[in-house]
């Protein structure tokens, strides 16, 4: 999964560095002002169902006491509202959200084509639950691998073929929402490969699937309704500062479009920790193994915060040739200079979510996220118009570490993690790490 992440990144951060070549620098903040809007629309669609699923099937499958599959069609049913109603609200909301949000009325098709990917988007979040519940990693990195790839090639193709073409939003929307559908025919043609004969176990209650997916749904959708307004702020705060709407698009382009992704590229390693580690920590939880699941959480503590140290030296030293290999420009040295020393706390804050999500505590990660977002857009409104990007990237700062210190200490207290010289003997294995392996294997025979 690792290095799948790794090879999508190399083509999403390569294929950024070619749109900014063919739509600029300003072209590329619009495209992430459609993006922000979407990114909700899809938050609301998938309503939680990511994390509900991993864990519901987790759960019937180790704990042998629930039919998997009976499960997985519960979560289908689920999500597959929300999908629906998304995609209907985004359609007819469309213009609205392009004349009244964005300032551009000619968004207004880009998002109509978007509404489109929302039910198969909501869909395929289930199917990423499952495989990721079930250990088919390589099943699922193909799917995602399949997904960029088609995505990329649609659009390069479009492109090639109508060279003239000047709304080229619509042209990459296009690409996505095909590409969405595409994963979608694969993850289910995956599935059943994949999965066992349904049993006479009954399915996990629909209680259960809301119970872990609601505080998951109601804080992303809350967050990420705040960080659509917030990043929908940033240009006009921009300007309100003295800059033009073309400098505007054009800083935000920069930050967003350029600089953050070469920040988060090695983060891949990290987002694969995260998810496979909810799971894991979900079963060792369902084992009751509190040991192990301390000296798991302190292992991982551990190497993230030595691997993000690298990655730190790594994006600081060398801004100037990352920036003009991937993106043939100096643009972005400053801003990946200013923010590479975010990148131990966002890589911390990372891990610590996912581990928190194990340990079924996704409603403090949910506060935590929806007291971060209001303090950004309360920041965003008085600072932006005096302080411009210097004031953004304060507030980056300030959003960040409060993110990471209040999912920190809520580890800490569930743990009970205390930074002693047993934390580097994580290679011994104990007695109960014996047990717990042989709790799995019995599982895994059976």
């Amino acid at each position: 999964m690792t290095v799948v992440n790794f090879l999508m990144r190399i083509i999403s951060v390569s294929f950024n560095a070619y749109l900014t070549s063919v739509i600029g620098s300003s072209g590329m903040g619009l495209f992430q002002l459609i993006m922000t809007v979407y990114g909700l629309a899809v938050t609301f669609s998938c309503a939680g169902i990511r994390l509900s699923a991993t864990r519901v099937i987790t759960e019937a499958s180790f704990g042998n006491k629930y039919d998997s599959n009976k499960t997985f069609n519960k979560c289908i049913e689920y999500v597959i509202f929300f999908g629906i109603l998304a995609s209907l609200i985004l359609y007819f909301l469309s213009e609205f959200i392009s004349k009244r949000f964005i300032g551009d009325i000619s968004c207004t098709s880009s998002l109509k084509i978007l509404s489109i990917s929302l039910p198969f988007v909501a869909v395929n979040a289930a199917f990423s639950g499952y495989f990721t519940a079930k250990e088919q990693i390589p099943q699922y990195s193909v799917i995602l691998l399949t997904e960029q790839i088609s995505r990329i090639i649609i659009i390069v193709a479009i492109l090639k073929k109508n060279p003239e073409i000047n709304d080229y939003p619509v042209v990459i929307v296009i690409g996505m929402t095909t590409a969405e559908i595409i994963s979608f025919i694969l993850a289910k043609a995956f599935k059943s490969c994949v999965s066992s004969k349904t049993s006479s176990l009954p399915s996990i209650n629909m209680k259960e699937i809301i119970r872990i997916a609601f505080p998951d749904a109601s804080g992303t959708l809350f967050r990420s309704l705040l960080l659509t307004v917030e990043h929908l702020m940033i240009p006009k705060g921009f300007e309100k500062s003295g800059k033009n709407l073309e400098n505007s698009l054009s800083a935000y382009g920069n930050i967003h479009g350029i600089a953050l992704p070469i920040i988060l590229f090695p983060c891949a390693v990290l987002n694969s920790l995260s998810a496979l580690i909810i799971p894991e920590l979900a079963k060792m939880k369902e084992f009751n193994s509190r040991e192990l699941i301390n000296k798991t959480v302190k292992r991982n503590l551990k190497l993230t915060l030595f691997y993000s140290l690298a990655c730190f030296a790594i994006c600081f030293l060398g801004a100037p040739l990352l920036s003009n290999i991937i993106y043939k420009t100096d643009e972005a040295v400053q801003y990946i200079r200013i923010l590479a020393p975010l990148i131990p706390v966002m890589y911390m804050d990372t891990v610590t979510d996912g581990m928190l999500k194990g340990l079924d505590k996704q409603f403090s990660s949910m506060i935590y996220n929806i007291i971060d977002s209001l303090i950004c857009v309360i920041l965003v409104y008085f600072l932006l118009p005096l302080y411009s990007v210097k004031g953004y990237i304060f507030i980056l700062y300030i959003s960040e570490i409060i993110n990471f210190t209040l999912s920190f200490s809520k580890l800490a207290e569930t743990c009970e993690i205390r930074f002693q010289k047993e934390f580097s003997k994580g290679s011994s294995m104990s007695a109960e790490r014996k047990r717990y392996s042989a709790f799995r294997r019995e599982y895994e025979y059976q």
